[in-house]
């Protein structure tokens, strides 16, 4: 007896199991990445890494799933199929010839913003009740978090101090906040935009509000109309005043820094105290400083390591061991190209470039967008939350936008009834 292929095991499967699975899919995703963040409360909340597994494990079965989704319907998503396919190739070669050191794990979690696409592209359809009840549920838990206490496992962490310790620091909390709001969008709108806006100014990240700001007018300019025109003078003006606060001293003082970062050698930096390095730079917001400096760092490993380290990088998750500051890099970008390659990181640029030009509403373009400007200045790719919302969401509005053109092939998108129980 011939063993089976996996293809004839998957002809086997009836064809209304197949369409649940796909109208399930994001009812299941909402509803595992609650589970995974309950669980990750327990973990920061106690210590226990027996809850770290399972978020692990309900991390790891999502993915899982998002997998069998695709073999199913991939038919539907021909072009993120595609892109899954390239970024599997590469990140596995990345892995490969950094056998010995690379983070199999790190590699996961990169892969799982393709993975997680494609899965939302093959199954579109409208957002639920249950969707939107479990993103409030997503919401309300790194609030209570604050209410309670700070993370164990963060405790030895000078950036405790910034909790929301549910989250490693205040930049990925918004992250989260906008990773929430962008798969909100599809059932509120644009009204999304004005409460992105106050998430970053509560969070107190400038870079998030700089962000949203060049989003908003990204959105506003093309096409440029004439109310466009009337919201830029409004913007100009409110950006005058915030000037006037001060809301642009910390760009100021980045640009004022370029000018140390070629003449410092980075493993000096790390010698210097605090007042050394504020005489050096005259101001005391070392934050930019640190992270030029860092990349600079970054960039000398992957530029003179040789042609393999160029096209395939030094290996997943090996920035922290390897630069002075023994950080990830604080720029996902400059990450990908130093720890998958050249290769890596075109497929990435072009995977983003793709997805924006599929979202169709203002509010997901400037949310999205929001996310690929804060990709230059922060660690995002590790947030698996905010990751798969964003990634999954911005799919099925893909798929959505192409029900609507009148295309047949996505008709499978349509929520059947046998889910309708879950509205």
């Amino acid at each position: 007896m011939s063993a089976l292929h996996p293809s004839d095991a998957i002809a086997s499967v009836p064809p209304a199991a197949r369409i649940n699975a796909t109208a399930l899919y994001f009812p299941v995703l909402t509803i595992s990445l609650v589970i995974l963040n309950v669980f990750t409360f327990l973990y920061h909340y106690t210590g226990s890494t027996l809850f770290n597994v399972i978020s692990n494990f309900v991390g790891i079965s999502l993915l899982a799933f998002s997998l069998y989704v695709i073999v199913q319907h991939g038919e539907a998503a021909r072009t993120a199929k595609t892109f899954l396919v390239a970024a599997s190739v590469l990140i596995t070669l990345s892995v490969l010839f950094n056998f010995a050191v690379a983070s199999t794990t790190d590699a996961i979690k990169y892969l799982a913003i393709y993975i997680l696409y494609a899965a939302g592209r093959s199954c579109g359809g409208v957002i639920r009740s249950v969707e939107v009840r479990c993103l409030y549920l997503l919401a309300a838990l790194p609030l209570a978090f604050l209410a309670v206490g700070t993370s164990k496992p963060f405790a030895i962490e000078s950036f405790a101090s910034e909790v929301f310790a549910y989250f490693p620091n205040a930049n990925t909390g918004v992250l989260y906040f906008s990773a929430l709001l962008f798969a909100a969008a599809q059932r509120y709108g644009d009204k999304v935009i004005l409460v992105q806006l106050v998430n970053a100014l509560l969070m107190n990240r400038m870079g998030a509000v700089a962000a949203t700001v060049v989003a908003v007018i990204t959105w506003i300019m093309f096409p440029l109309r004439l109310k466009s025109l009337l919201v830029l003078v409004l913007l100009a003006v409110g950006g005058a005043a915030a000037y006037s606060f001060g809301a642009f001293n910390r760009v100021i003082t980045t640009i004022e820094n370029l000018s140390y970062v070629g003449s410092i050698d980075p493993r000096s930096v790390a010698t210097m105290s605090y007042g050394q390095l504020v005489r050096l730079t005259g101001s005391t917001d070392l934050s930019s400083f640190f992270r030029l400096i860092h990349w600079t760092n970054i960039w000398d490993l992957y530029a003179n390591n040789g042609v393999l380290t160029l096209l395939f990088g030094y290996g997943a998750g090996q920035t922290a061991l390897l630069t002075y500051s023994a950080l990830v890099p604080h720029n996902d970008y400059l990450r990908i190209l130093a720890e998958y390659g050249i290769f890596n990181l075109i497929v990435f640029v072009l995977f983003l470039l793709h997805v924006r030009s599929e979202l169709t509403s203002g509010a997901t373009k400037v949310l999205f967008l929001v996310l690929c400007i804060y990709f230059f200045s922060e660690n995002l790719l590790d947030n698996f939350t905010s990751m798969a919302l964003y990634f999954a969401y911005a799919g099925r509005v893909a798929a959505v936008a192409q029900q609507s053109q009148g295309d047949p092939s996505p008709r499978r998108f349509v929520p059947r009834p046998v889910v309708d129980n879950l509205r």
